[in-house]
């Protein structure tokens, strides 16, 4: 039986110059197979960290490594190709069609058109986006926008997928939607999903990772995490806010 896939961050140090101070400083951080949920206030580092794991934001010091080969080394373009982002946005041109602007980005990363045709319809069925396939971009609400971004970053069947606020302008019955495609993501896949809610968060997610200042101040199962922090309620918002204070205190 093969290893597990893993991506791993050591000595991460990311910054904005003129900044001195690190935007991002882990000293190991290992991902495996399944869901981990990455949350973290606002300027944690959260979109630092998930760009420079996708191979997209090299950073000032140390390594990002997919099944121990060097993200940032001699096989970057092999390596980055399997993996899928889904940015907070995306500039997809609007007076593309849906079904086209999937194409688009596939053969961006790689994917042969002929290849991209044949996985179109699962990818716009399973984000909603069948019946509007010859709708033009601009013309898609935000939500909307944001599902095909989605779509966009499966086009690859990527190893690895990572999702930066993904539930942001999703409705209720959006989000479990969501809920559904990440649960019915292959066994193996590698999934880090960022968001603000943490409800998103403790049902989409079988590991968390907490982010502060660029560090992280808590690594493992979900489940345990709220009930151990959450309080009586079990609360995973709690057990968040919990975890920031005991970080920082």
């Amino acid at each position: 039986m093969p290893e597990a896939l893993s991506l791993r961050a050591v000595g991460l140090r990311c910054r904005y110059p003129p900044a001195t101070a690190d935007a991002v400083a882990i000293d190991d951080l290992a991902l495996g197979p399944g869901s981990t949920g990455l949350v973290g206030i606002n300027g944690a580092g959260k979109t630092t960290l998930l760009l420079t794991l996708a191979g997209a934001r090299r950073p000032q010091a140390g390594a990002v490594t997919l099944d121990g080969a060097d993200l940032y080394g001699p096989h970057r373009r092999e390596l980055v190709g399997r993996i899928g982002l889904m940015p907070q946005s995306l500039d997809l041109p609007a007076e593309l069609r849906v079904a086209d602007a999937l194409s688009y980005v596939g053969w961006l990363r790689g994917v042969p058109r002929r290849v991209a045709a044949l996985r179109e319809p699962e990818l716009l069925a399973a984000v909603g986006l069948q019946p509007r396939r010859d709708e033009r971009v601009g013309r898609l609400s935000g939500g909307m926008r944001r599902r095909l971004v989605l779509a966009t970053a499966l086009v690859t069947e990527p190893a690895v997928l990572l999702l930066d606020e993904p539930t942001t302008g999703l409705d209720p019955e959006q989000r479990a939607g969501l809920r559904t495609l990440l649960l019915d993501l292959p066994g193996a896949t590698v999934t880090v999903l960022s968001s603000h809610v943490m409800e998103d968060v403790e049902r989409m997610t079988s590991r968390i990772l907490v982010l502060d200042d660029g560090r992280v101040l808590h690594h493992g199962e979900t489940a345990p995490f709220v009930v151990e922090h959450g309080g009586p309620e079990r609360s995973a918002e709690l057990a968040f806010l919990a975890t920031l204070a005991r970080g920082r205190s």
